[in-house]
C-alpha cells in the first residue's frame, strides 16, 4: 500500500469520526432543547395548578406534584419504578414494566387534560408529543379547573377490597351469634331476641 493510499484511508476515517461527532452533537442539542421545552411547560402547568413550579426540575417529585394536582394516586410513581426494576426479569418483567408505564401515562395525562378543561383526546398529544403539548397547555390560555381524575380501575379495586375487609373485621368484632338458633345480634345483648336464650 502506497503512502497516498494510507493517507486516503486515514483521511476517510478522520472524516467519518468528525461526521459522527457532529451528528452526536446535533442529537445532544435536540435532546437538551426538548428537555428544556418539557421543563418550561411542566413548570407553567404546576404554577397554574397552585403547585411550586421548581418541582418540574426534580425527577419523581414532579410526577408526585402532577398526581396530587389532578387527583390520582401518587402510589403509581412507586409502582412504575418497582416494575422498572423488575424489567431485568426476562419477558414477564419487561411486559409488567411496559404495562404499568403505559397505564400510568394514560391515567396521568387524561387527568391532566380533564383538569384543564380539555377533551380526553388531548391526552394523546400529551403522551406522544409531551414537550410541545405541555408547553401549549402551560403557556396557553387553558385554566386549571380543579381535580378531575380519570377513573383508576386498579387503585379503586385495591381500595374497595381493603375497605370491605376492614368493614368485615369491624362488623365481626361488633356482633355475636346465638348458640341455640344462630341469630346475629349485638355483642352487648344478653338474651337472643329470636329465641330468648341467654347468650354469654
Amino acid at each position: 500500500m502506497s503512502s497516498y493510499d494510507s493517507y486516503a484511508v486515514g483521511s476517510a476515517i478522520g472524516g467519518f469520526a468528525i461526521g459522527m461527532m457532529i451528528f452526536i452533537g446535533i442529537i445532544f442539542l435536540i435532546v437538551i432543547a426538548v428537555l428544556v421545552l418539557k421543563i418550561i411547560g411542566e413548570w407553567k402547568i404546576l404554577v397554574k395548578g397552585g403547585k411550586p413550579g421548581w418541582g418540574a426540575l426534580i425527577p419523581f417529585y414532579n410526577q408526585y406534584l402532577l398526581c396530587d394536582m389532578v387527583g390520582i394516586s401518587p402510589w403509581w410513581i412507586l409502582i412504575v419504578f418497582v416494575c422498572g426494576c423488575l424489567s431485568c426479569i426476562p419477558v414477564i418483567g419487561s411486559l409488567l414494566s411496559l404495562a404499568a408505564s403505559i397505564y400510568f401515562a394514560i391515567i396521568l395525562n387524561v387527568s391532566i387534560a380533564r383538569s384543564f378543561g380539555k377533551e380526553d383526546s388531548y391526552a394523546v398529544g400529551l403522551i406522544l408529543l409531551q414537550p410541545i403539548f405541555y408547553l401549549i397547555l402551560g403557556c396557553g390560555e387553558a385554566k386549571y379547573e380543579g381535580k378531575k381524575p380519570m377513573d383508576d380501575v386498579v387503585m379503586n379495586s385495591i381500595t374497595k377490597n381493603t375497605q370491605s375487609s376492614s368493614t368485615a373485621t369491624a362488623t365481626s368484632a361488633d356482633t355475636k351469634f346465638c348458640t341455640a338458633c344462630g341469630n346475629k345480634m349485638d355483642k352487648d345483648t344478653k338474651f337472643c331476641p329470636a329465641c330468648g336464650k341467654e347468650v354469654k
